[in-house]
């Protein structure tokens, strides 16, 4: 049975972006991304598939730990 999580995230574009470029060469058939242009902002929707709950659910975490981890560099890059 294939599992399904969907993570979304809104805010600033050149952060989003810059974030998602970050993790996607990790593996790129784990998950996919699409993106929804808002007048001054972005929503990034993430696309976790696996044949089982337990494999999705991990790689939505690894995904949001690098997402943060991305996120927090860039912040302390532009300081």
């Amino acid at each position: 049975m294939e599992s399904t999580i969907e993570i979304r995230w809104s805010g600033d574009p050149s952060k989003i972006k810059r974030a998602i470029q970050s993790i996607e060469p990790d593996d790129p058939d784990a998950f996919n991304v699409d993106f929804i242009h808002h007048e001054s902002s972005i929503e990034a929707i993430i696309t976790v598939k696996a044949t089982s709950l337990s494999t999705a659910k991990a790689t939505a975490d690894d995904i949001l730990a690098c997402l943060g981890a991305a996120t927090v560099a860039g912040d302390v890059l532009e300081d």
